[in-house]
């Protein structure tokens, strides 16, 4: 199971995207701002960080972005907008993808995966036998 966080200041937004992701498996977090988001990057680890840009300021456009950059290990980055960014743009920021609102939220979790599994594969789900004598 990946873990996501979903960083929008519109409700709407998040609520529809949890229930697609969660519908297909991912464990979901929200923040409806960018200080909210970093305060949870810094509390937990996240497989995936989808973020709006634009949302509580100016300023806090590529906050979440920046924020998400630095933790070790580095999760998957995704931008959420309205409004479209040129890839020269949000790619030099250290993005690994961008997504269209209004575009099919359906295919969104597979379209995930496989950017996850590009990435860093999920582990394996080891039985208890094969678990044993191993530290």
């Amino acid at each position: 199971m990946f873990k996501a966080l979903l960083v929008d200041d519109e409700d709407a937004i998040l609520k529809l995207l949890s229930a697609v992701l969660g519908m297909h498996g991912f464990a979901i977090d929200t923040a409806s701002s960018a200080q909210e988001a970093i305060s949870k990057l810094t509390s937990s680890e996240f497989d995936v960080v989808l973020t709006d840009l634009r949302m509580e300021s100016p300023l806090a456009r590529f906050d979440v972005v920046r924020a998400a950059n630095r933790l070790t290990p580095r999760p998957t980055i995704v931008i959420l907008t309205a409004f479209p960014v040129p890839a020269s743009e949000w790619k030099v920021a250290g993005v690994d993808a961008l997504y269209l609102k209004g575009t099919n939220s359906v295919s969104l979790p597979e379209e995930l995966k496989s950017l996850l599994a590009q990435r860093r594969p999920e582990p394996p789900v080891r039985s208890a036998a094969g678990a044993r004598g191993r530290k």
